[in-house]
This record gives structure tokens, C-alpha cells and sequence, in this order.
């Protein structure tokens, strides 16, 4: 009350003035909410008459004017001045509860509380002193100094300082009548802001200026830029500022969903809802495509052969909180198959023929495929938590046994369908079906892929997510949406089935580098265009050669006719034999620039340019559209940073498919809002992936299924195995924008400079390509997160263990607050290099020993953990463990025990780490790095874990050095939130720490992520638990195991087997199991066992009968 008096006093002093006289159109009073100026008869405010009424010195001065142009206060108001004066010095508690309560009812902007003050509390001006009086005559006037100027004020008068604004000046009487002046301090400490406002410094202002800078919105406050949705998820509210106002202002934008109209032919029974709209189930499979008539293998309620299927699965559902679970149930069927196929037609002249079902593309260069439904990526499945998934695998390949591992669940209740062969389960021979069920228990985002061989670089994955209700995402303020469409599936391509490459790398002198990059099983092979543009070259020079333009100081190209490069084919590449071409148009890819394309599309849209120069980038042209004809010339987009030709020549690659025009991956957003999306890393090789996004910086929120503390970066590394979840926020120019993504390490430009673009479009944008620049070399800026082979403290680049994880996570089994104990209960040192070593499978040293002279490109380093090779053994151990001896599982203790020295011979057993139940394990994984400059993913089986430290020490290091600083407490852990993921990389060089509570029973594996290394043994096993604390195998769950008979075993069966009593064949019951570090074989038969097993539980019975008697005696 005191401040809205005063503020009122001190704005009719200003409207004293010439500027501010009350005109005819109506008396203005003062709104003392917001001491704003407003008109009576309209009560609305005006812009030109809007005046903020401060403590000011402004205020003042603009009062202090000349005699003549003054006026003076009217003694009603000066006697008002003085009463709310003597109020407020003798009630300061009370005239400050009634302005917060006044503050707080009216919820407006500008105010000051004068301070709690009474009169002890003034102090004189000592820069004037009283005049001097008589008894006779007493003065009114007190004679002050304002701005140097002498100057009479009438005692009740009020003004401001100018020197500073938080002294109120004031004319009054002392105790002996006397008029003085008083100078009152503004108590800033009685300033306030509602809660939906912030306090603002303002010039000339004592204590500012309170600011509406947030929305309220059902009792709830959101911050301007917040969006959230109703209860039903169907209306999406935004806090915004108003436009076309000099303040911000917050305002509440509403937006209901939009949604597609329903088939008028589509049937009621068809017809749900999905995201508040109704939509109709299988409304595409049930149209006709051309008259093709679809497999017949299919669901219930829809076509399992096409992604719409999946993209409407009644699992695929917006999550609600309190909703009940579903049962999500799916067939997968794995095949072989084969890219750009019969079902494509004519993709990609025809882009619609691209969408076919079907028609896997790949990058345009057909090849063998191992598939999931006929799809590349395989179905996604997109549930809620706490959904139980049902999944029924059927193998139909020809010959090949396969598994799917569910990437990211630990399987806590459900050891059994982890999908590991020979650990969790027996592989899944051809011809047969094996179901997985099980509960969708860790949220966020996964993947599901083949754990057999090379079938995961084939085809066999596809996502994996698991959502929970925006109300328990913790970081749902953040972005707008997060669709279905919005996931970024990568994987390293070759152009020859994994297990050819494998063959050919490990017994002859193939490599295993990729040679490039799909998105979402699409993209284009950048080499191979460049491959075909240079063809195109010659033959239009040697029917042309006059067109080609000479460049100054350039040698002419005069025709010749060549005869075309002789090509060889091997299992890897198709390579143009340069030696023996004379062409002088056979140019590096280096020595082509490629200009902007007029409107005729032909050889004249570029130069070549013979000189030694080498022009690694090239100006990028605009894509023309897709033409049929096939005479003309293909116009270049790219530029080519890799001199190389490095193509697999297939029947109909180069000759027949326009490799330029095959569709990239394209990502629809609108300007203004922001959106999540989803990066799985599906690759099997030694190439990590940069994505960056062309002025765009991205927000990592997510990894491995876990949050972390948003991030800001420029790109995100992510590595076989890993998942990282960004938001991007559309705020460019509506326009379109190159997705980048660089390969690394094998994929560097020291091998195949494997690059992949995608395409972020924005609503409203033409469909043109993106501008910019292609290449392999491109740099992204900004921060990098999960740099490659780099330590902490960088401040270009972040390492995955300086993520911070959310607090949520501390009462999360597994990685909860336990797992960070400063010392764990079991630490072990897990250090690998590539070793020269004699592995019987690659170098037997009877014949073709590492050692022997046959040339480096033959010589094949083995991956070893611990100097040992992983054997998995020939039953799934889960299920058949009490009929596997424990001390058949070796380790670097107990082979030593043994005096097996692994570090000079090779070593290949069942590598086991046993520990018990609940008990925090701490994992140093060490790379040594002397062999090559490599890098490793490693992944973790039925538990996540704390990534509590990682670091790279140097270009190498060994286990002694990692050992001695851990001994002297020199390596880094961070125990404070660090993140939690279940997939990591190891610098090389370096180590990486990890930490996780052992709350889950069973059989894990451990292992690198490469499938190259994981599958000649780069892995072990941990075994958390005894026997007895582990899930018992479902009923009638499949086994698997060695035939191995004893010689005469078979003598009375003529070769038929074992007859068992009750008429049974004994001849599968015989479980084998390999010694460690040797080759000797310990065999048992199962029903030998049982007759043991029983003969000693009744000797144990009868002796304690006889012990029994005895006692009694």
C-alpha cells in the first residue's frame, strides 16, 4: 500500500507538467498495480501515454523545472503524503504484508517495498543544516541541495535522489517542530516477484523491476519455449512469447492434433485409434500393388511382410500411465534374399517402385542378403514397458543355424532368452521355430540382431524400443515429439556376404574394411557413381572429343579408341586395372571437379583436369530428377576424397542401375519445434560413425537405454553396439540440410574414407538435395561426444565417462548407490592385444605357422582377453549346468595354477569369471595397442553398468603399467552419477572402468563387439551365482550337445543307438566337456551320471543308518 501511494504521489508529480495536463477526453487515474498511466472513460492503456512510475531520478527532474512552468501540489495530497508517511513509519509490517498480499492478487510487474524503517531510522542530510529559528516564527520550508542547486521544500514533501535512487527524500518536523530533511533507505530485501516472474535490473531503478517471463497454466509454472501435453496426449500447449511486443511477453499457444482422414473404404472392424486419431489396420495391405500377390505367411490383424504392418502394431501405441500391459506378438522369418531384386521393378528410376515390399535396397549394388521378413532393417518392434514380447524366429535359411539377442534387455526374470548360442540357448536349426517371451523391462532405445556369425553384417536386425508415459520421461520437456519415423539405424556395408570376407581375411588376403555406410539399410556408394561418371567420360570423348574444354596450360585430349579397362573380380572388390589402361581420360577420382549441371544433362556439365594437383573437394550440384533414359550421361552431386575404385562388379551394378538416383534416408520436421531421435549402431566391423548435422547442434539426453544430463555437441561417435538418443530443435530457415555420417577407423580415409549422407528436411522446402560440400572430410563443429581414442579434459571432445548420469538411476538394481562403493567386491584386470601367435584355426604350425615366410598381407593376429581364447561349449551351458564340472572353466589363475603359460602358446577354453550373487564387480579393460591403433566396443550381458573411469595413457601400455597405477591410486574414477550404458569403448592405449552390482543369476557374456573378433574368441563369460540361485530352463526347452559313444557302446544296437529301459534312445544324452588349456576330453554319459549320482545317495543313506545304530549302542 505504502509503495502504490507513494508511486502514485510520485507519478501526479510528473503529470504536473506540460506533457501530462488533463485533457477533455477524460481524467486519468493511476492503475497501482502496475503504476501504470491509464485512461478513465476506456480504461485501457495507450503506448503514448504508458509511463512507468519509478523511484527515478528521472521522475524527479522532470518535475524540477522552472517557476513558471511548475505547479504546486495540492494540499489534499500533500496532507495524504504526510498521513501514509506516519503510516508507514509506524506500521512497516503491516504496510509491507499489504503490498505482497496486493502483489500477489494482482500478479502485475514493476514494484518497490520501501523498507521496514521508523523514524530512528532516517538520517538527516548532512549536507544541510536546519536555518536557525526564533520562538517567535517557526519555518515551514526545509532549504535542501538537489543536483548542486539550493532549493526550499514545503515539510511533507517527497522526492527521489538522483544521486541514488534508493534514498527517498522527505521535508518533516523534528522533535522541537523544526522542518529537516530525511533521507529513508528502500529495504530491497522486502522486493519480491511472483513465481511466475523474475527480477530484472532496471536504469534508474533502486531494486528493478519484476518481469513475466514464464507461463501458468493449471496451477502449473513452464518456462518459455516448454511445450506439454493433455492427459490424453492429444492437445500439445507451448509457452511462447507474444509477438510484435518490445517485451517479452508469455503467452499459451495451443495446438490440437491433426489427423489424416480415415479410408471411407476401410471396414469398422478395422478401424482403432492411434495417437488420438482414428486410423485403419493394414489399410495398405489391403490394397492391391500392381497385382502382386503377397506371401501368405501372415498375422491375425495384418501383413507381417510390410512395414506398415509394424508401424500400425496395435504395440505401437502412444503409452499411458495406469494402462494395462499387452502381450506383442510378431513372426520373424529369416532367409536369404537378395538387394535391388525382382520385387523392386524400377527403382530407383522410378522412386515409388523403391517402396515396394520387398525391395531391399541397400546402395544400389546387388549382393546376398541375409533378411528378416524381407526388410532391411528387419521389423521394428515398438511396445510400452512392461509389455511382454512374443516372438516366434523361423529359420528358413538354407543350411545356417541363427539366434536373436534382444540388445539392451537384461532378461532379469528370463535368463533363457537372451539369444546367445551355446550360453542362453542351442541355436535355432533350419526348419524349426523357436519363441522368445519375455517383459520389455529396461526402457529406451534398443535393438534386436542375430548373435551367429556374420548374419548381424547380413541384415538380420532391427530396432528395438521400449517406451514409458511422457509423464515419466524425464527429460519430456525438452523436445516436441518423438516418432517412429525419427530412428537412425547404421551399419557398415560390404558387398559380399560377412562369412566370404571373414574366409578371405582370415586364410588369404582379403581385408576387412568396409567399403561404405547405409541409413536405415539405404544410401549411396559414392566410388561406384564416381566409377560410372568416368565411364560415361570416355565413351562421350571418344565420340565427342572436340566438346571437351581445355583448361590453360593444360595437354589437349585427342581421341583414341581404347579398348575398355580390363576388370578383375574378387571376392571383395571390383578394381579398374589402371596399369593397364592407356586411356588418357582414366583420371584418379582426385582430378575431377564437377560443376554446377546446365539444364542438359551430358558430359559437358564437367571438366577433367590432367595436372598433379589434387582436388579433394568439389562443389556439390543440385540432384537432377531421375531419368529413364539411359543414354545420358549421370550428373554428379559429390566429390570424391578417396582415390579408389574399390567396386564389387555384379551382373547388373554398374550397367544397369543408376546408382546417383538411389533414394537417401529423409527425416520430415516442421520449423519451430524440436524433436527426439534415435541412433542405433547395428554394425559388425572396426568402423565407429560421426553423425553432425548440417547448422544444427545437437542434445544428447540418452544412452544404452539410460539418461544422461543434456548435452550440447556438434556430432556424436557412436560404436557397434551403442544407442544414443538426441533432440534436435528445427530453428534453421525452412530449407533442406545434409545428415552427415563419417566413418572412422577401419572406414578412415587411411582405408576406404566410407562416408553416408541423409537428408533433414524441412516442411515447406522444395525437394532438391542440400547445398554443401560431400566428402569424407568433412568437419563437423562443435563439441564431439564419445570421442575415439581419446581421454578427458579435451575441450573439443567428451568421453562417454564424462556423461552424468540422472539421479534416478541410484536405487536401480544393478547400478544403483552399492555399485559405487569406493572399494568393489571383486576386481578384475581384462586386457587384450592382437598376438602373433600359432592359432590352429588360422596358422596350424605343422603347416603355415605365423612365423613362416609367406608375406605380412597372410599373417592373421589373434584377439585374445587374458591371453585366452574363448571356447563355447557344445551345449547351452545355462540349461546344462549341473552337468558341466566347474572346474572345467579356466581363467588366467587357474591356467597358471596348471603351469600353462598362455602368453607363449595358445590358449582356447571356457573363459570364466565366477562371482557370487550381488556382488560389486569392478572390470578394468586394458588395450594394449602395440599391434595396431584399433579401438573396441565391448558389451555386457544381463546387467548395465557404471562407466566409472576412461582414459588413454598412451600409444600402448601394458597390464604391469595399469596395475601399478591402480596399486598407487593414480586411476581416475568418478563414483559421483557417472553413466550408465551397457556398451563401451576402450581407447586405445588406454583403459576404460567399469562397475555394476552382480544382482542378476546366470551365465553372461562379456565381449567385444566386433564380430570379426567376437567370433574367433575376443569374449568371456561371467557367471554370477551358484547353480542353485539360477531360474531353472523352461519345459521342454531345446538341448543340444556332443555325440560322442564310447567304442562298443553300440555293439549290441548294430549302430542303432542306445535303448533305454523304458524303450528310449540314449544316443543324444552324452554331454562333452573340454579340459582346459590341453586336449584331452573327459566323457560322461547322462545316465552314467544319474546311476553314480543314485548309487552314492544311497551309500550316503545306509551309512548314516549305520552311524545312526551305532550311536544308539
Amino acid at each position: 500500500m505504502c509503495a502504490s501511494v507513494i508511486n502514485q504521489i510520485n507519478t501526479d508529480c510528473t503529470q504536473l507538467s506540460s506533457r501530462c495536463k488533463p485533457t477533455v477526453t477524460g481524467k486519468k487515474y493511476i492503475n497501482t498495480n502496475n503504476c501504470d498511466v491509464m485512461n478513465k472513460k476506456t480504461n485501457t492503456l495507450k503506448r503514448s501515454q504508458r509511463r512507468r512510475a519509478e523511484f527515478t531520478a528521472t521522475t524527479r527532474i522532470a518535475d524540477r523545472r522552472p517557476s513558471s512552468m511548475r505547479h504546486s501540489l495540492p494540499p489534499s495530497l500533500l496532507l495524504l503524503s504526510a498521513a501514509v508517511l506516519l503510516l508507514c513509519t509506524l506500521e512497516p509490517a503491516n504496510a509491507a504484508a499489504t503490498a505482497s498480499a496486493a502483489a500477489a492478487a494482482n500478479n502485475k510487474s514493476a514494484r518497490e517495498i520501501i523498507g521496514n524503517s521508523s523514524v530512528d531510522d532516517k538520517t538527516l542530510n548532512p549536507k544541510v543544516a536546519a536555518p536557525p529559528t526564533t520562538s517567535a516564527t517557526q519555518s515551514t520550508n526545509c532549504t535542501v541541495l538537489i543536483d548542486g542547486n539550493r532549493e526550499t521544500r514545503e515539510i511533507g514533501a517527497i522526492w527521489v535522489s538522483s544521486e541514488d535512487a534508493c534514498d527517498i527524500h522527505s521535508c518533516e518536523q523534528d522533535d522541537s517542530g523544526q522542518p529537516r530533511e530525511a533521507i529513508t533507505k528502500v529495504d530491497c530485501g522486502q522486493f519480491y516477484c511472483d513465481v511466475d516472474s523474475e527480477l530484472r535490473p532496471q536504469p534508474g531503478s533502486c531494486c528493478g523491476e519484476c518481469v513475466r517471463t514464464k507461463c501458468r497454466f493449471n496451477d502449473t509454472i513452464y518456462d518459455l519455449g516448454q511445450t506439454w501435453h493433455s492427459p490424453d496426449g492429444c492437445t500439445m500447449y507451448e509457452c511462447a512469447p507474444l509477438p510484435d511486443r518490445f517485451t517479452v511477453t508469455p503467452m499459451v499457444n495451443v495446438f490440437e492434433k491433426t489427423c489424416a482422414p480415415l479410408p471411407l473404404d476401410c471396414p469398422r472392424e478395422q478401424v482403432y485409434v492411434k495417437d488420438c486419431c482414428q486410423q485403419c489396420r493394414g489399410s495398405e495391405a489391403n490394397m492391391a500393388r500392381n497385382n502382386v500377390r503377397l506371401p501368405e505367411l501372415r498375422e491375425e490383424n495384418g501383413d507381417i511382410w510390410t512395414e506398415e504392418f509394424y508401424r500400425n502394431h496395435p504395440c505401437a501405441r502412444e503409452c499411458q500411465l495406469n494402462a494395462a500391459p499387452m502381450t506383442c506378438r510378431y513372426n520373424f522369418v529369416v532367409e536369404w534374399y537378395e538387394t535391388m531384386s525382382k520385387a523392386c521393378y524400377g527403382c530407383p528410376q522410378n522412386g515409388t517402385d523403391c517402396a515396394r515390399p520387398h525391395c531391399v535396397l541397400g546402395d544400389g549394388i546387388e549382393r546376398s542378403v541375409m533378411v528378416v521378413n524381407r526388410m532391411m532393417p528387419g521389423p521394428a518392434v515398438e511396445v510400452c514397458e512392461g509389455d511382454t514380447i512374443v516372438a516366434d524366429v523361423h529359420n528358413h535359411l538354407l543350411g545356417d543355424s541363427t539366434t536373436i539377442h534382444w540388445h539392451g534387455m537384461h532378461q532379469r526374470s528370463t535368463p533363457y532368452m537372451d539369444g546367445v548360442p551355446h550360453i542362453s540357448q542351442c541355436p535355432i536349426s533350419p526348419h524349426s521355430t523357436f519363441r522368445y517371451r519375455f517383459r520389455a523391462e529396461n526402457p529406451g532405445t534398443h535393438f534386436w540382431h542375430s548373435h551367429t556369425g556374420m548374419q548381424r553384417g547380413d541384415g538380420v536386425f532391427g530396432a528395438f524400443i521400449v517406451r514409458r508415459p511422457r509423464a515419466n520421461e524425464a527429460h519430456a520437456h525438452l523436445y516436441d515429439f518423438d516418432l517412429s519415423e525419427h530412428k537412425i539405424i547404421l551399419q557398415d556395408w560390404v558387398h559380399t556376404p560377412g562369412v566370404s570376407i571373414f574366409a578371405s581375411h582370415h586364410h588369404s588376403r582379403g581385408d576387412n574394411k568396409p567399403v561404405n555406410l547405409l541409413v536405415n539399410g539405404r544410401g549411396r556408394f559414392y566410388y561406384a557413381i564416381w566409377d560410372q561418371v568416368k565411364q560415361a567420360a570416355r565413351a562421350e570423348a571418344r565420340s565427342n572429343a572436340p566438346s571437351l574444354r581445355v583448361e590453360e596450360n593444360e595437354t589437349p585430349i585427342s581421341p583414341q579408341t581404347a579398348a575398355p579397362p580390363t576388370t578383375t573380380t574378387t571376392p571383395l572388390t571390383f578394381i579398374v586395372n589402371q596399369a593397364e589402361n592407356k586411356d588418357p581420360l582414366d583420371v584418379a577420382p582426385s582430378q575431377i571437379e564437377l560443376l554446377q549441371p546446365t539444364n542438359e544433362s551430358g558430359i559437358s556439365n564437367m571438366r577433367l583436369r590432367q595436372s598433379n594437383e589434387v582436388l579433394r573437394l568439389a562443389r556439390v550440384a543440385k540432384h537432377e530428377a531421375p531419368q529413364t533414359n539411359n543414354n545420358s550421361a549421370p550428373t554428379l552431386n559429390s566429390d570424391f576424397t578417396k582415390a579408389t575404385t574399390s567396386v564389387h562388379r555384379t551382373k547388373r551394378a554398374l550397367d544397369d542401375i543408376p546408382l546417383q538416383h538411389m533414394p537417401l534416408q529423409t527425416y520430415n520436421v516442421r520449423r519451430g519445434f524440436r524433436y527426439r531421435f534415435r541412433i542405433i549402431n547395428a554394425e559388425f566391423l572396426n568402423c565407429p560413425i560421426a553423425l553432425s548435422i548440417d547448422n544444427h547442434t545437437l542434445t544428447a539426453i540418452h544412452s544404452d537405454g539410460y539418461d544422461v544430463e543434456p548435452l550440447e555437441v556438434g556430432s556424436i561417435v557412436t560404436y557397434a553396439g551403442e544407442r544414443f538418443d538426441f533432440i534436435l530443435n528445427a530453428n534453421q530457415p525452412i530449407g533442406n540440410y545434409w545428415i552427415r555420417f563419417k566413418g572412422l577407423m577401419d572406414c578412415s580415409d587411411q582405408f576406404t574414407s566410407a562416408f553416408q549422407v541423409g537428408i533433414l528436411h524441412y516442411e515447406g522446402a522444395g525437394d532438391e538435395e542440400p547445398n554443401g560440400v560431400l566428402g569424407w572430410q568433412h568437419k563437423a563443429e562443435g563439441i564431439e561426444l564419445n570421442a575415439m581414442n581419446r581421454g578427458s579434459g579435451h575441450p573439443d571432445s567428451l568421453t562417454a565417462a564424462e556423461m552424468t548420469a540422472l539421479p534416478i538411476y541410484d536405487t536401480v538394481p544393478g547400478v544403483d548407490r552399492d555399485a559405487l562403493k569406493p572399494v568393489a567386491d571383486y576386481k578384475f584386470f581384462v586386457y587384450y592385444d592382437f598376438y602373433a601367435k600359432d592359432n590352429p584355426d588360422f596358422h596350424p604350425s605343422d603347416y603355415y605357422s605365423f612365423n613362416d615366410t609367406m608375406g605380412s598381407t597372410n599373417k592373421v593376429y589373434t584377439p585374445q582377453l587374458n591371453h585366452i581364447s574363448l571356447k563355447f561349449p557344445p551345449m547351452a551351458l545355462m540349461a546344462e549346468r549341473n552337468n558341466v564340472d566347474d572346474s572345467l572353466f579356466c581363467n588366467e589363475t587357474s591356467l597358471a595354477q596348471q603351469g600353462i603359460d598362455c602368453r607363449k602358446e595358445f590358449c582356447h577354453c571356457h573363459h570364466v569369471l565366477q562371482v557370487p550373487l550381488n556382488s560389486v564387480v569392478e572390470l578394468i579393460v586394458i588395450d594394449e595397442g602395440f599391434t595396431y591403433d584399433a579401438n573396441h566396443p565391448f558389451h555386457l550381458h544381463g546387467n548395465a553398468f557404471r562407466v566409472v573411469g576412461l582414459e588413454r595413457l598412451g600409444a600402448n601400455v601394458t597390464v604391469e603399467m595399469v596395475k601399478q597405477l591402480d596399486r598407487y591410486n593414480l586411476l581416475k574414477r568418478n563414483l559421483d552419477r557417472p553413466p550408465v550404458k551397457d556398451t563401451v569403448t576402450i581407447p586405445d592405449g588406454g583403459y576404460t572402468i567399469i562397475r555394476f552390482e552382480a544382482y542378476n543369476p546366470g551365465f553372461w557374456l562379456f565381449h567385444c563387439h566386433i564380430e570379426f573378433h567376437a567370433e574367433i574368441g575376443m569374449a568371456l563369460i561371467i557367471k554370477v551365482g551358484d547353480n542353485d540361485q539360477m531360474l531353472s530352463a523352461p519345459k521342454n526347452f531345446p538341448t543340444c550337445h556332443d555325440y560322442m559313444p564310447m567304442d562298443g557302446d553300440d555293439d549290441d544296437d548294430d549302430g542303432g543307438g542306445h535303448s533305454t529301459p523304458d524303450g528310449g534312445d540314449d544316443s543324444n544324452n552324452s554331454v562333452t566337456t573340454t579340459a582346459p588349456g590341453n586336449s584331452a576330453y573327459v566323457t560322461l554319459s547322462s545316465r552314467s551320471y544319474s546311476l553314480l549320482s543314485a548309487f552314492f545317495a544311497l551309500c550316503s543313506a545306509r551309512f548314516n543308518h549305520l552311524a545312526a545304530a551305532v550311536g544308539l549302542h
